[in-house]
C-alpha cells in the first residue's frame, strides 16, 4: 500500500520537467531549430527544407532535426549558390523599402 503525501512543498523533477521555453539558446554554442536557421538566413522554412536536400548540414535527434550554427556558417561560405541567393535576399529586403 502506498501513502500519498498532500504536501505542496514536495516536488519531483521527473513529474515537472523544465519547460523548453524557459531554456534560452545561445546562437554560438547550442543547436538551432529549423525556425532559427530560417531566421538567421532570412528565408522561409520551406527554403530551409529544400536546402537540407541540397546538402545543408543537420543533425537528426530521434524525430527532431537540429543544426550546428558553425556548420551553417561554413556552408554559407562554401556554397556559392546559397551565397548569391543570400545576396539577392539582402538586396531585396534592403532595397525594397
Amino acid at each position: 500500500m502506498f501513502h500519498h503525501m498532500n504536501s505542496s512543498t514536495t516536488t519531483t523533477s521527473l513529474e515537472n520537467p523544465p519547460v523548453s521555453e524557459d531554456i534560452k539558446t545561445s546562437p554560438e554554442s547550442d543547436l538551432w531549430t529549423t525556425k532559427e536557421v530560417a531566421k538567421y538566413l532570412q528565408v522561409s522554412l520551406k527554403t530551409v527544407f529544400n536546402l537540407r536536400k541540397r546538402g545543408l548540414p543537420y543533425v537528426q535527434l530521434g524525430g527532431a532535426v537540429r543544426f550546428v550554427p558553425q556548420e551553417i556558417k561554413d556552408y554559407l561560405v562554401n556554397s556559392r549558390g546559397l551565397s548569391s541567393h543570400r545576396l539577392r535576399q539582402i538586396a531585396r529586403n534592403g532595397g525594397a523599402r
